[in-house]
Protein backbone atom coordinates (compact mmCIF):
# COMPACT_ATOMS: atom_id res chain seq x y z
CA UNK A 1 0.00 0.00 0.00
CA UNK A 2 0.97 3.62 -0.53
CA UNK A 3 0.02 6.51 1.76
CA UNK A 4 0.02 10.20 0.92
CA UNK A 5 -0.19 12.81 3.68
CA UNK A 6 -1.08 16.34 2.70
CA UNK A 7 -0.25 18.75 5.56
CA UNK A 8 -2.08 22.08 5.33
CA UNK A 9 -1.32 24.96 7.68
CA UNK A 10 -4.43 26.57 9.19
CA UNK A 11 -4.56 30.35 8.97
CA UNK A 12 -7.84 31.01 10.79
CA UNK A 13 -10.88 29.25 12.28
CA UNK A 14 -12.75 30.04 9.05
CA UNK A 15 -10.01 28.39 7.01
CA UNK A 16 -10.29 25.25 9.16
CA UNK A 17 -14.06 25.15 8.68
CA UNK A 18 -13.70 25.60 4.92
CA UNK A 19 -11.24 22.70 4.74
CA UNK A 20 -13.50 20.44 6.80
CA UNK A 21 -16.39 21.21 4.45
CA UNK A 22 -14.25 20.54 1.36
CA UNK A 23 -13.00 17.21 2.69
CA UNK A 24 -16.35 16.06 4.15
CA UNK A 25 -17.29 14.10 1.02
CA UNK A 26 -13.79 12.88 0.18
CA UNK A 27 -14.17 9.34 1.58
CA UNK A 28 -17.34 8.70 -0.45
CA UNK A 29 -16.11 10.51 -3.56
CA UNK A 30 -12.82 8.62 -3.58
CA UNK A 31 -14.52 5.20 -3.62
CA UNK A 32 -14.83 5.65 -7.40
CA UNK A 33 -11.05 5.99 -7.75
CA UNK A 34 -9.26 2.77 -8.75
CA UNK A 35 -6.91 1.64 -5.99
CA UNK A 36 -8.36 3.92 -3.30
CA UNK A 37 -8.21 2.30 0.15
CA UNK A 38 -9.00 4.95 2.78
CA UNK A 39 -9.09 8.63 3.70
CA UNK A 40 -8.89 10.49 7.01
CA UNK A 41 -8.60 14.16 7.89
CA UNK A 42 -6.53 14.72 11.03
CA UNK A 43 -6.67 17.99 12.95
CA UNK A 44 -3.63 18.95 15.04
CA UNK A 45 -4.35 19.19 18.73
CA UNK A 46 -3.15 22.81 18.75
CA UNK A 47 -5.22 23.67 15.66
CA UNK A 48 -2.17 24.73 13.65
CA UNK A 49 -2.67 22.34 10.74
CA UNK A 50 -4.59 19.41 9.30
CA UNK A 51 -3.31 16.32 7.55
CA UNK A 52 -5.34 14.77 4.75
CA UNK A 53 -4.26 11.14 4.86
CA UNK A 54 -5.07 9.05 1.77
CA UNK A 55 -4.11 5.42 1.25
CA UNK A 56 -3.93 3.73 -2.15
CA UNK A 57 -3.36 0.09 -3.05
CA UNK A 58 -0.15 1.07 -4.86
CA UNK A 59 2.03 4.00 -5.86
CA UNK A 60 0.86 3.46 -9.42
CA UNK A 61 -2.76 3.95 -8.34
CA UNK A 62 -1.82 7.24 -6.67
CA UNK A 63 0.10 8.44 -9.74
CA UNK A 64 -2.83 7.52 -12.00
CA UNK A 65 -5.21 9.42 -9.71
CA UNK A 66 -3.19 12.65 -9.79
CA UNK A 67 -3.42 12.56 -13.60
CA UNK A 68 -7.17 11.90 -13.57
CA UNK A 69 -10.13 14.20 -14.18
CA UNK A 70 -11.35 13.31 -10.67
CA UNK A 71 -8.18 14.81 -9.16
CA UNK A 72 -8.35 17.92 -11.35
CA UNK A 73 -11.97 18.50 -10.38
CA UNK A 74 -11.27 17.98 -6.66
CA UNK A 75 -8.24 20.29 -6.64
CA UNK A 76 -9.07 22.84 -9.33
CA UNK A 77 -9.09 26.57 -8.68
CA UNK A 78 -7.53 26.49 -5.22
CA UNK A 79 -3.97 27.58 -5.91
CA UNK A 80 -4.54 30.86 -4.06
CA UNK A 81 -5.72 29.22 -0.84
CA UNK A 82 -3.99 30.20 2.36
CA UNK A 83 -2.07 27.45 4.10
CA UNK A 84 0.17 26.06 1.39
CA UNK A 85 0.16 22.23 1.54
CA UNK A 86 3.18 19.97 2.11
CA UNK A 87 3.02 16.51 0.59
CA UNK A 88 4.69 13.44 2.12
CA UNK A 89 4.55 10.00 0.51
CA UNK A 90 5.10 6.63 2.19
CA UNK A 91 5.07 2.94 1.45
CA UNK A 92 3.02 1.24 4.17
CA UNK A 93 5.45 -1.12 5.90
CA UNK A 94 3.20 -2.67 8.58
CA UNK A 95 -0.58 -2.61 9.06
Amino acid sequence: MYQVNNRIEITSPEHLQTLKERFANAPQSMTRVPGFVSFRLLEAEDGSHVIAETVFASKEDFLAWIESDHFKHAHGGRSGDPGRPELARYYVAIT
